[in-house]
């Protein structure tokens, strides 16, 4: 009985530590996001908008696909066409500008290339050769769209543009945007395999760079911004493209876009009554009146 008990015993103990050792390896193993587990791409995105919209009394709108939200919850506001994969032209900028921000700090300094300082339209028109810091290119990039300065933040991030297009792409992975693809910093057409997104991935995409990034808020919401000439560079006098931001109280930026195979594009934040809202339009004839009209909409919504 005496060897039958302290066997017992010791069967006991083993148990008891394969059960700590299961937890505590169970604990290291990373979390994957179910909407990728196929690629083993580790998940970082826990907050995903529930779609659960109906329009009744909506605005009518030419915008091919459209989503807004309310950040806090997540709760749809009034949807179109969310899963539409579809041409976004500049907004793919807001990639460039988290991949970027997750490398440098705001005061890290970037030179200027002769072929970043060639890229048309949107531009601040860089000089090559000239160094300007990364507050200084996200001041460029919100505010003119600046094509040279998003170019600017794929050279010389991490010292290689093409590595650089790839972190764009896998930080999708990451968030869970399962329908986008990032040809390029800039949103401009490419020969073949253009960006492109959905409405819903790029509110999943916003919605993360302002929780972790609060201070391109800043930025997006200045109307304008001077930056003086100093032994680095040029003075700089750039005017914020979004009107909204002068014309309707409570939006705070955020980013614009516009190529003719995309049309007009935009995201919107505004924040009113301790309500946030983020809005995505793409392909719209006018996202100035419709992006107006769906803020309206999303705030009688929420009691605003």
């Amino acid at each position: 009985m005496k060897r039958f008990a302290a066997g017992g015993f010791s069967l006991i103990i083993l148990l008891l530590f394969l059960s700590i050792y299961i937890k505590a390896t169970q604990a290291l193993i990373p979390l994957i996001s179910p909407l990728i587990k196929q690629e083993n791409v580790l998940g970082i995105n826990l907050w995903l908008p529930q779609v659960l919209d109906s329009k009744l009394n909506a605005p009518k709108i030419t915008a091919k696909a459209a989503l807004f939200i309310d950040t806090k919850d997540g709760k749809t506001l009034y949807s179109k066409n969310i899963n539409g994969r579809l041409p976004i032209a500049s907004l793919v900028k807001v990639m460039t500008v988290l991949v970027a921000l997750e490398h440098k700090n705001m005061d890290d300094t970037y030179v200027v290339s002769e072929r970043a300082a060639g890229m048309e339209p949107d531009k601040m028109l860089l000089i090559a050769g000239e160094k300007l810091t990364l507050k200084e290119l996200l001041s460029g990039i919100f505010l003119v769209s600046a094509n040279d300065a998003a170019e600017v933040l794929a050279e010389g991030t991490i010292g290689d543009r093409e590595e650089f297009i790839k972190l764009m792409n896998i930080k999708a992975q990451q968030l869970g945007m399962k329908d986008s693809y990032f040809a390029n910093s800039t949103g401009l057409d490419e020969d073949t395999n253009n960006s492109y997104s959905t409405v819903y991935d790029l509110a999943i995409l916003t919605r993360y760079l302002i929780k972790h990034y609060p201070e391109v808020v800043d930025i997006s919401k200045t109307e304008h911004i001077y930056l003086p000439i100093t032994e680095n560079h040029q003075d700089y006098d750039m005017y914020s493209g979004i009107n909204l931001l002068t014309t309707y109280p409570g939006v705070i930026g955020f980013k614009t876009g516009y190529t003719p195979e995309a049309g007009l594009t935009l995201i919107t934040l505004a924040r009113k009554d301790n309500h946030e809202v983020i809005g995505v339009l793409l392909g719209t004839e006018n996202r100035r009146d419709e992006a107006r009209e769906l803020l309206d909409y999303s705030f009688n919504k929420l009691g605003s």
